[in-house]
């Protein structure tokens, strides 16, 4: 839902801005907080290891994403897909470790 939304004001905002490429920066603006968002919240859900359920969270995200992207027939190479993959899990897995060390500095 946090991704829909940025990703739709920013590319919104953008476009109404005279930018042409608008739409496809808030896309990307809007799949990195979705990971954001997706890592926090295993961090703070998880018992233990915030930052392996957030890179878990990041990888499950960039799964659909790789999912949703070849069935649009995307023509993305293999390193790029890779590249996805890593980006995510790093994104999400250090919002996990925010989100742990926040939770057990809280108790």
């Amino acid at each position: 839902m946090s991704a829909t939304l940025v990703g739709l004001i920013l590319g919104a905002g953008l476009s109404l801005g005279g930018i042409e490429s608008g739409p496809d920066i808030g896309l990307v603006v809007g799949i990195a907080c979705g990971l954001v968002v997706g890592g926090w919240v295993a961090g703070i859900m998880a018992r233990h290891s915030g930052r392996f359920h957030g890179a878990v969270a990041g990888l499950l995200l960039a799964a659909v994403i790789t999912v949703v992207a070849r069935f649009g027939g995307s023509p993305a190479e293999t390193w790029a897909v890779v590249w996805v993959y890593v980006i995510s899990a790093v994104i999400s897995g250090a919002a996990g470790w925010m989100a742990d060390r926040r939770r057990l500095r809280q108790s």
